[in-house]
């Protein structure tokens, strides 16, 4: 059987193997071999092809990558050219007692003392460079006390961002200078929400550049309105020598339900104008002195409800401030003086009757007051440049100015008595500094910093500790 099989098959393959032979191409040995490296040359240049194209992808991708990131650091920077963005926060904890304060009633007298007042002030500083004769200046501000739920009421224009609220951003100012050129003399045109708030001498006691055109004495407080400032120096040879005339509106009525419309009570608006002239005071490099008048037209009752016209009010003031007056000590001195034209209009308080500084409206009256101070830098390297200062003011019976908006929320610039206040000032570095102090105030006379009514003697007294942590950057 294995026989057959075998015959079998050597026939089949007898019969199979030309057909096999006419299909089948041979070659000699060394021209395989050849075939075959080329064969590994190419894969492999394939294969480097293949790394370097994707080599060449992951460039292209990284370049594209590049210039994205170099688009975005010129899109920051024409930003950054245009508008510089700073910020500040204060922390600040205050110890307040009341002493002898008299109920509403004019009557009775209690004590009052918050021992643990805390606060948050928030500010986002803006500038900007629009043009060579445009400069913008802008800060908004939330200014709150820890937790605090409540509405404020007491609260009106001039004060809106200086008097703990809510956290909502408010505008604290926002304008702009236009130098105009080719004026006989420099003219700069300062518009909008204007810089009158924190003013000479409260740069010592802030530590920090001056901050507002008016000293703070006359006015402090948050203003809009439309400034001309016309540079002398050239004309009176006084460095930085200038006159400012300023107008803006205390109040300006309109109706709830028209706005673009007088009130319908027929109020008049209290309109204010100011002349400022300042200079630096000769032989005393980076010294300031300035002779303001300002006069205010149809004082109104109550920003937040007016009912009447109640007259006029005029202000005059000097103000002196020279740093460095000798080694590390800086001093200044003001002066002001006010007067009433009442009209003979009077409103119903919860305290009888009142006119302009007076309860019957029809007396006017004149007040005046001086605010003076010194600040020391302490000679030991190892603190930094810390410094203690001391500052005092004293207001008459009828003294009153344009200070509602206060950085200190009892407005002790404002005081029908005596003021003094005690500090010692940590700066950390450039950015970062600390502060604290007492602050005792004896009333002589009630309605400090009211226009309203006929002041009477009183034995009010209000002391504060305070300490507070300032960044600014």
């Amino acid at each position: 059987m294995s026989r057959k099989i075998a015959i079998i098959l050597t026939l089949f393959l007898l019969l199979v193997s030309p057909v096999l032979a006419r299909e089948m191409i041979t070659i000699p040995a060394d021209s395989y071999e050849r075939l075959l490296e080329r064969l590994e040359r190419l894969e492999k240049r394939v294969s480097e092809l293949e790394q370097k194209q994707e080599k060449t992808r992951q460039e292209t991708k990284e370049e594209i990558n590049d210039i994205y990131d170099t688009l975005d650091t010129v899109e920051t920077k024409i930003l950054k050219d245009k508008l510089d963005i700073g910020a500040e926060l204060r922390t600040r904890v205050d110890f307040y007692a009341l002493h002898d304060t008299l109920y509403p009633d004019g009557l009775r007298k209690k004590d009052l003392h918050n021992d643990n007042f805390w606060s948050n002030r928030f500010r986002l500083n803006l500038e900007a460079k629009i043009s060579k004769n445009l400069l913008f200046h802008g800060r908004l501000a939330v200014y709150k006390n820890w937790a605090d739920s409540d509405r404020v009421t007491m609260y009106a224009d001039p004060n809106r961002v200086h008097v703990p609220d809510d956290t909502t951003l408010k505008l604290d100012r926002a304008y702009v200078d236009w130098i105009i050129p080719d004026f006989p003399l420099p003219l700069a045109i300062t518009f909008g929400r204007q810089p009158s708030t924190e003013g000479p001498p409260f740069e010592f006691k802030e530590n920090r550049p001056r901050q507002s055109t008016y000293p703070a004495l006359l006015f402090d407080g948050e203003a809009d309105g439309i400034v001309a400032t016309f540079g002398l120096e050239r004309i009176l040879h006084i460095r930085n020598c200038g006159l400012r005339i300023a107008y803006g509106k205390g109040y300006q009525s309109d109706d709830d339900d028209r706005i673009y419309l007088d009130d319908r009570m027929g109020l008049d608006d209290l309109d204010v104008l100011g002349l400022f002239f300042e200079g630096e005071i000769p032989h005393f490099p980076g010294s300031l002195f300035v002779i303001s008048y300002v006069n205010g037209w149809n004082f109104v009752d109550n920003p937040l409800g007016a009912r009447e016209n109640l007259g006029d009010m005029q202000l005059f003031g000097v103000h002196l401030q020279v740093p460095n007056l000798f080694t590390g000590f800086d001093a200044f001195f003001s002066y002001g003086v006010n007067w009433s034209d009442p009209n003979g209009q009077t409103v119903m308080m919860p305290f009888g009757p009142a006119g302009l500084l007076s309860d019957d409206g029809k007396d006017d009256h004149t007040g005046w007051a001086i605010y003076t101070g010194f600040r020391y830098r302490l000679p030991f390297s190892y603190l930094k440049g810390a410094r203690v200062g001391f500052e005092y003011n004293h207001g008459s019976k009828y003294w009153f100015s344009f200070t509602q908006g206060s950085t200190e929320i009892y407005n002790k610039l404002a005081t029908r008595g005596d003021v003094f206040d005690w500090y010692y000032l940590q700066p950390f570095n450039r950015y970062f500094f600390f502060r604290t102090g007492f602050t005792y105030i004896d009333y002589d006379y009630t309605l400090s910093g009211w226009h309203l009514g006929q002041p009477h003697k009183t034995s009010e007294e209000l002391t504060n500790f305070y300490m507070l942590l300032d960044i600014r950057f």
